[in-house]
């Protein structure tokens, strides 16, 4: 049976209308970068670092390409990478122009059923400076 995943929380004061509120949100843990991800894969498989290095590189420069290209890419399991545009509305069709209408473009993500699914089975821990860091379930 799979470990239970925990999400950490904290609350953080938010100043709405000048009155302090609070809400929980994420506390994000490790930043892993690609050689620690690779490592990791390796230790998993048969394969050495460097090989998973070069082949998640090589694979996150097909995703980026075809993203680029207007091309949405699914990962089975995971979910579907695709380019994403944020525009203003404007009153006419003449109006609607690249130059007056788009406010940001990037590339979007989104998680499967199979991954949300995972994501909610989640419990929540609490974190709590004055436990040392050390958090605990709700």
């Amino acid at each position: 049976m799979a470990k239970k995943r925990y999400w950490t929380y904290e609350a953080k004061k938010k100043k709405v209308l000048k009155q302090d509120k609070w809400v929980a949100t994420l506390r994000r843990q490790d930043h892993l970068t690609l050689d620690e991800t690779s490592e990791m894969v390796s230790i998993r498989g048969s394969i050495l670092p460097g090989e998973v290095r070069g082949l998640l590189r090589a694979y996150l420069e097909q995703i980026r390409y075809h993203v680029l290209k207007g091309d949405s890419v699914n990962i089975q399991g995971s979910g579907t990478f695709y380019p994403k545009m944020t525009s203003k509305m404007v009153d006419t069709a003449a109006e609607a122009t690249v130059s007056n209408c788009v406010k940001d473009i990037t590339i979007g993500f989104r998680p499967s059923n199979e991954l949300k699914e995972i994501i909610n089975k989640s419990g929540f821990r609490a974190f709590s400076p004055a436990d040392n860091a050390t958090p605990r379930e709700e």
